[in-house]
């Protein structure tokens, strides 16, 4: 049933009809109805599932490195990048792709902190290439943090340094698992000349991985306790961005991924270190992606074509129609309700009456 509250407000439901307030106007909508998934729709919810856990997946990897300092609107940012990658694929349609078939072009330039874009604060761009031997290179110009940083701190007198720091991790989402390949940093004075320079990823690299180079930016302090520089970022200042992705080059068989991890495991065990190799918790992809590749399979052995059909229900005259009618019934309902309370007002009767009235139709 619907009724009419204090403020004039109509509320609940009548008929296939749901009535509610917002921002003092009256909405009136459809009643929400159960309808069988096609193919279609099964794929497509399915794939922004796996988006959804990808982005996840990426987002817990590079914690460590931007930590919380991070805007609002950074989670979103990052499930759209990767939409835009996997929907991007060439090689291969919807319910049967992941990232390692996506344009990976759409992540670069991901910013973690709009408010502060490492694209902006670094005023030289870092050239990133893999060489012959398949290890990621970075090549850095000549340097003048006086020119080429722009940050909230220059000049400030706790400002002692900066640091530059450039991640590379490796993802397979296939065997389910991530790897911290390496870290470069480099810590620079105030002011002053650096030098160009060239940083070499000369680790191994998994097999079967896609590849992602995170850059971010510090401005240091001296803890004069500590003996030691600490960085002065916060979430207003925190300049993170992936500046470069590179597919796989190789394949890797099934269990490589469980393997590499125990046996990391235990190495990092041994050494009293963090294992670099991580499993990828909560991520259901692969599932997601069989289960379409069965259906298919099935409906194949059938001899039933594949056909994106369209949702069951009303055809688009009828649902006009209906909408027509609905509305049609909403407007005589409320000039119903108007003239009553107008008659009301007139004769000097409490309008109150009114209040928590039923609405039939």
């Amino acid at each position: 049933m619907a009724v009419i509250d204090s403020k004039g407000g109509i509320h609940g439901t009548a008929g296939p009809v749901v009535y509610r307030s917002y921002r003092g106007m009256n909405i009136v909508q459809s009643r929400p109805r159960r309808f069988k998934q096609t193919q279609a729709s099964q794929e497509a919810a399915g794939e922004f599932g796996l988006i959804s856990q990808a982005s996840k997946v990426l987002r817990e990897a590079f914690r460590p490195f931007y930590h919380h300092f991070y805007d609002g609107g950074m989670v979103n940012r990052m499930t759209a990048a990767v939409s835009r990658s996997i929907r991007g694929s060439r090689s291969r349609e919807r319910g049967d792709r992941d990232l390692h078939d996506g344009e990976l072009s759409f992540l670069e330039g991901l910013e973690f902190n709009e408010d502060s874009k490492f694209s902006q604060v670094l005023q030289v761009k870092p050239q990133v290439r893999r060489n012959e031997k398949g290890q990621v290179s970075i090549s850095l110009p000549e340097i003048d943090p006086r020119r080429d940083f722009v940050t909230p701190f220059k000049g400030h007198y706790k400002v002692t340094g900066y640091r530059l720091s450039f991640v590379l991790v490796a993802f397979n989402f296939r065997e389910e698992f991530y790897e911290y390949i390496g870290e470069k940093k480099i810590s620079m004075e105030s002011s002053g000349l650096n030098a160009a320079r060239e940083l070499v990823f000369d680790q191994e690299v998994p097999r079967g991985c896609l590849l992602l180079v995170l850059g971010m930016q510090e401005c240091m302090a001296a803890n004069i306790y500590k003996y030691e520089q600490e960085p002065l970022n916060s979430r207003e200042f925190n300049p993170v961005s992936l500046i470069a992705a590179f597919q796989s080059e190789d394949e890797a068989e099934e269990g490589y991924g469980e393997s590499r991890a125990l046996a990391n495991l235990e190495e990092a065990t041994a050494s009293g270190i963090p294992p670099r190799t991580q499993i990828m918790a909560g991520y259901r992809g692969n599932s997601v992606l069989a289960s379409r590749r069965s259906w298919r399979e099935k409906q194949i052995s059938k001899g039933e074509p594949l056909i994106r059909g369209k949702g069951p229900g009303l055809s688009d005259p009828e649902r006009r129609q209906l909408q027509q009618e609905i509305e049609q019934r909403m407007r005589e309902k409320l000039d119903q309700l108007k003239q009553q309370a107008t008659i009301a007002t007139e004769e000097g009767q409490d309008t109150s009456t009114l209040m928590g009235k039923r609405v039939k139709f």
